[in-house]
């Protein structure tokens, strides 16, 4: 079990990463509405009802004391709203950042956050999918150090994605 205090999972250098709430759910909604945030992910723009629907499923769904969940990303600058991350399913990572939040570093930082939150709960792998035609997200893995497993077809897009493979170091 993981303690959580003040609901932060873990901290980089730019941001925190808290264990997501009810409160957060006009944050995600601004995620979850954009399209360019949704098309490599889930491939439907979501309203606000079925954002609550979503967050409380997440909420309900995933062990937050094991360390797998989603989980908020804010500034620690200024508290801005930068996306959203986590350890979900078998392994699998993930996030989504607003778009202004694009290119500046932070899906670097997001996922050496995660890797190191990973190794903390002593993960040995990591795996991603990722759509075939989300260059950035790619090439940000390639440098941290994913490698190509398989090519599958995405469930929720069904846009040809690959499956990536970390094997996590101790920190």
């Amino acid at each position: 079990m993981i303690s959580i205090p003040n609901n932060i999972v873990f901290e980089t250098e730019r941001l925190i990463a808290k264990k997501i709430q009810l409160s957060n759910a006009k944050e995600l909604f601004e995620l979850e509405s954009k399209e360019e945030v949704v098309k490599y992910v889930t491939g439907k723009v979501l309203n606000y009802r079925e954002t609550e629907e979503k967050l409380k499923k997440w909420i309900t769904n995933f062990d937050y004391e094991k360390g797998f969940g989603v989980l908020i990303l804010h500034s620690k600058k200024d508290k801005e709203f930068i996306g959203i991350c986590g350890l979900i399913g078998d392994n699998e990572v993930g996030y989504r950042l607003l778009p202004k939040h694009w290119r500046k570093g932070f899906g670097t930082e997001v996922l050496k956050g995660l890797i190191t939150h990973a190794s903390n709960l002593g993960m040995k792998y990591l795996i991603a999918e990722v759509i075939k035609d989300n260059i950035a997200s790619v090439k940000i893995l390639e440098k941290l150090g994913f490698k190509f497993l398989r090519d599958q077809t995405c469930a929720n897009t069904g846009m040809p994605e690959y499956v990536m493979e970390l094997i996590v170091k101790e920190r």
